[in-house]
């Protein structure tokens, strides 16, 4: 049953290379590679190690590494619609010729997710007998997917053009490990009080240069208190606590207050990126914690990397949805430098090159984004380029100075560029293979201070003690080290051969 690695890459990501933002529909067992007949725990050892695979490959900016990214999410979003039946059996062979957009036992479109407003409704119960036997998987799949369509439950938040909302239920506000929640300090007085906590929809309504307007609304007649952050709170869904300890959380939402049809909206304007909205309802000198709702506009990159090619530097970042060109700064000892490429652009180059930049750097990038029929800027996010690597090479001579009974070895040095304030060290290797690391050898000479240059060679002159006769060779070996990047040439491996 071992994973193919080499052919999982030639038959399923080798044909989605060139895809950016969203897989095509495929044949869900192929691209999982299951194999029929797999026992479960066969299928929970293959898909632990297909998933190691993905985040393994998931780094980069090639095409393979954008595909892995995207199996991540997809599958990330099939274990929440499915959950533990990924790992059985039966349900991969109820899965054949099925899509890997439309899994059979996955939760129908929810209302929300076609664009129907959202009507409260109570949470389905429990699955109950209609008159036949049903197997107990049929009744589960059914009982979740209620639970799972249920928008006073969970679900998505209808949200404008440019926004995307989910609300977030948390079930163990009310009870967690079967303790009810008043034996619970800081939860719910009662169970059900989470469940009545504010309904809280959020709507993108614009932006402009980094920050947007948004539009909070609940039912009326509720003293509601609501905060922003870009963090989880540390309450659960209806745990009550007293008022003044809602200011570890966040900031106040503050804006206009509107009552209209037993609804009250209110209109902010709060800066673009991924927040949280939490809810509390007041009621005299305690807080209940509403459940949070999440809204992303214009958010920053993820994942952002800048690595060295030589010379040049390539920069590399996943791509938020709706973002469709990139602004990228860098900052140098010389100067700044701007320049901005767009998604198709970057996925035909593998990434955002930064050409002749042998200087440390720091570079930023932002993203514009499609906001209603506003442009937005997303928050910048940084990451730090070290200087390009000084490439240093040495030799080994020896000289046998029989007369003074000793053998020495002379290490000459010499560096690229001139380069100063640097350790070397000499090591010498009693294992079969050459030392990785000064720490696996005995250390011979080691000199402090050291500066290299592409004219004139340094040289060492190190003393090789008598060595016991042994099977395979012992080895010498030099370790340069300094306030730069080092990359060291070692010399031909005959040359570094004692016995």
């Amino acid at each position: 049953m071992a994973f193919d690695a080499e052919r999982y890459d030639r038959e399923v990501i080798k044909p989605l290379r060139g895809r950016h933002g969203r897989l095509p529909a495929g044949d869900l067992a192929a691209r999982y590679a299951v194999q029929p007949g797999w026992t479960p725990q066969q299928l929970v050892a293959h898909l632990a190690e297909l998933r190691e695979f993905w985040r393994e490959r998931a780094t980069g900016p090639d095409s393979r590494a954008e595909v892995c990214r995207l199996l991540i999410a997809a599958d990330d979003k099939l274990r929440r619609e499915t959950g533990d039946l990924m790992g059985d059996p039966t349900w991969w062979r109820e899965q054949a010729g099925v899509t890997g957009d439309a899994p059979r036992s996955a939760p129908a479109t929810s209302a929300a997710q076609r664009g129907v407003p959202v009507q409260p409704v109570q949470a389905a119960g429990p699955p109950s007998s209609a008159g036949h036997v049903r197997s107990w998987r049929t009744e589960a799949r059914d009982f979740i997917q209620g639970r799972l369509d249920t928008p006073v439950g969970g679900g998505h938040v209808p949200t404008a053009n440019g926004g995307v909302g989910e609300r977030r239920h948390d079930p163990l506000g009310e009870v967690a490990g079967g303790v009810p929640a008043q034996h619970r300090p800081g939860q719910a007085a009662h169970p059900g009080t989470a469940a009545a906590a504010v309904n809280l929809t959020v709507a993108v309504l614009g932006a402009s240069g980094d920050r947007c307007r948004v539009r909070l609304s609940w039912p009326a007649g509720d003293r509601v208190r609501i905060r922003w952050a870009a963090t989880p709170p540390p309450w659960r869904a209806g745990a009550v606590l007293p008022v003044s300890a809602l200011s570890a959380f966040g900031a106040e939402v503050a804006g206009v207050r509107q009552e209209r049809d037993g609804e009250v909206s209110l209109v902010a304007e709060i800066p673009v990126g991924y927040h949280l909205y939490v809810p509390f309802l007041v009621e005299g000198a305690q807080a209940t914690v509403g459940r949070l709702v999440a809204l992303g506009v214009a958010e920053p990159v993820r994942r952002l990397r800048a690595e060295r090619r030589g010379d040049d530097a390539v920069v590399s970042w996943i791509w938020p949805e709706g973002s469709l060109l990139a602004l990228v700064e860098w900052t140098s000892p010389t100067g700044t430098e701007r320049g901005q490429i767009s998604r198709t652009r970057y996925a035909s180059s593998n990434g955002f090159r930064i050409p002749a930049a042998p200087d440390p750097c720091v570079v930023r990038v932002a993203m514009l984004a499609s906001v209603v029929a506003d442009e937005v800027r997303s928050p910048v996010r940084e990451v730090a380029l070290p200087p390009r690597p000084v490439r240093v090479s040495y030799t080994l001579a020896r000289h046998w100075r029989w007369h003074l009974g000793r053998r020495e070895i002379g290490v000459r040095l010499r560096a690229e560029t001139d380069v100063a304030d640097l350790a070397v060290i000499v090591v010498l290797g009693a294992e079969p293979t050459m030392p990785p690391s000064p720490e696996a050898g005995t250390v011979l000479a080691e000199a402090a201070g050291v500066e290299l240059g592409p004219e004139e060679a340094w040289e060492l002159t190190v003393e090789v003690p008598q060595l016991p006769r042994r099977h395979h060779p012992y080895w010498i070996r030099c370790f340069v080290r300094g306030a730069v990047p080092i990359v060291v040439s070692v010399p031909p491996v005959e040359s570094m051969r004692v016995s």
